[in-house]
């Protein structure tokens, strides 16, 4: 990715909003803008949120034809508190998962620019 200069979008598809059960799946119309802003470049013209405190991953604050909120994780839940949990839980999840490969160098790598990880200290 930096040998090339690659740029990486993770574009949610799944749930905004709450937990199953609680939030509800992507709008495809948003989900399609997304793609949109991204394939035309205007997502590059975008403010972006400074990186969250769990991932290290960063949004967009506008995109056109996209509720700011979808755009924002944090901003989709009401409960601010059970995001702040799933948040935590899912970071553990992730931490703990790739702990069990740290004898593979690509994988250590990799769990290091993750939740925890060395390279985000």
């Amino acid at each position: 990715i930096e040998e090339h200069g690659t740029t990486v979008y993770l574009v949610n598809t799944g749930w905004s909003g709450g937990a199953y059960g609680v939030g509800k799946r992507m709008d495809i119309v948003a989900t399609r803008a997304i793609v949109n802003g991204i394939l035309t470049g205007e997502i590059l013209e975008s403010e972006w949120t400074s990186p969250d405190r769990f991932f290290q991953l960063s949004s967009p604050k506008t995109l056109p034809g996209v509720d700011s909120k979808v755009l924002d994780p944090s901003l989709a839940w009401e409960d601010k508190a059970a995001y702040e949990a799933t948040c935590e839980k899912l970071s553990k999840m992730y931490s703990t998962n790739f702990g069990k490969y740290q004898s593979d160098p690509f994988m250590a790598d990799l769990a290091d620019h993750g939740p925890g990880g060395k390279a985000l200290q």
